[in-house]
């Protein structure tokens, strides 16, 4: 339903939300439109959105492959933490020197101060356990998730720890449906005008929350966009290049962004702030997919011994 290149290519386009997100949020040092800061300031949340879904659509295909063996442990480890240990490990004990205690060393281990990768390695153990036991895994890993949100919830984390948890299980389910019925949700998702249908509800609680700031209304347009973004994966068939690379290597993108963002106004301050922006996106996308492929090639031999 989704294939390896689409899933790729939404992942480009969400690591360049993420990116534009957080660029804009920071847009403080010189006038900028506001109303356009705001609204690019709240890609970010839909860019997690896609993340998660397919995250959960791609662990359920793994697993319908092979279970929860040895391979599909190694692969998520080599694929995810071991890229995110090296790289924050390295700014926070070589470069800043910030880890200094036991509560220093647990946050770098669970990627505290990357949240995206605190909630995406919370779920990977989720489905890794439930998966594992194999009863009803579906209905505990729903539970499972719900529950963790919530806690999240009472804890006072901010919004963006919760909002985008559901789109890991519209993920799940997705995958599990193909599984089932094959091609027949492909189809019907085809046929049906659902992806319409998803964006203007979206719209529509993306309002409601604009005005009201309520909570629910935030968790329903982003519930809304993921459904948004799954059909059109589904219904979307493109080539290219670009995009898939910037997808292969997102959380690369993901983890060095800020820290070339920051960088940026030592070198090109003096061109105003959204031309030095624009630079510091590109470098970034560069220095990602440069390091990115070393790395990938260097953990592959690796694991491979």
């Amino acid at each position: 339903m989704i294939d390896n290149k689409t899933s790729k290519i939404f992942r480009g386009i969400a690591i360049l939300m993420v990116i534009a997100s957080h660029y804009a949020g920071w847009m403080y040092t010189e006038p900028f439109n506001e109303t356009w800061r705001v609204w690019i300031s709240a890609w970010g949340v839909y860019g997690v959105d896609v993340f998660f879904m397919l995250s959960g659509y791609g662990l359920v295909k793994a697993y319908a492959r092979n279970g929860i063996d040895s391979r599909f442990i190694i692969r998520r480890f080599a694929n995810s933490y071991i890229p995110y240990i090296l790289i924050a490990g390295f700014f926070a004990i070589v470069i800043d020197r910030s880890v200094t205690d036991f509560k220093d060393v647990y946050q770098l281990i669970i990627g505290y101060d990357y949240w995206f990768m605190c909630i995406l390695f919370a779920f990977y153990i989720m489905f890794m356990v439930f998966y594992k036991i194999g009863y009803f895994k579906e209905i505990l890993l729903t539970a499972a998730v719900i529950a963790f949100s919530i806690w999240l919830y009472i804890r006072g984390f901010a919004d963006f720890w919760i909002v985008s948890n559901p789109a890991f299980l519209i993920g799940v389910y997705a995958a599990t449906l193909e599984g089932r019925f094959g091609e027949k949700v492909a189809n019907s998702i085809r046929d049906c005008n659902l992806t319409m249908i998803s964006f203007a509800l979206m719209v529509v609680c993306a309002f409601w929350h604009t005005f009201t700031g309520q909570m629910s209304a935030h968790v329903l347009s982003s519930i809304l966009f993921t459904l948004m973004a799954l059909f059109l994966c589904v219904q979307f068939k493109a080539g290219g290049v670009v995009l898939p690379v910037l997808g292969r290597f997102s959380l690369y993108i993901y983890l060095l962004h800020t820290r070339i963002f920051w960088q940026a106004p030592k070198y090109f301050e003096s061109l105003g702030y959204f031309k030095m922006t624009v630079i510091a996106g590109l470098v970034t996308l560069i220095i990602s997919v440069i390091v990115g492929y070393i790395m990938e090639f260097v953990i592959g031999k690796v694991v491979k011994k």
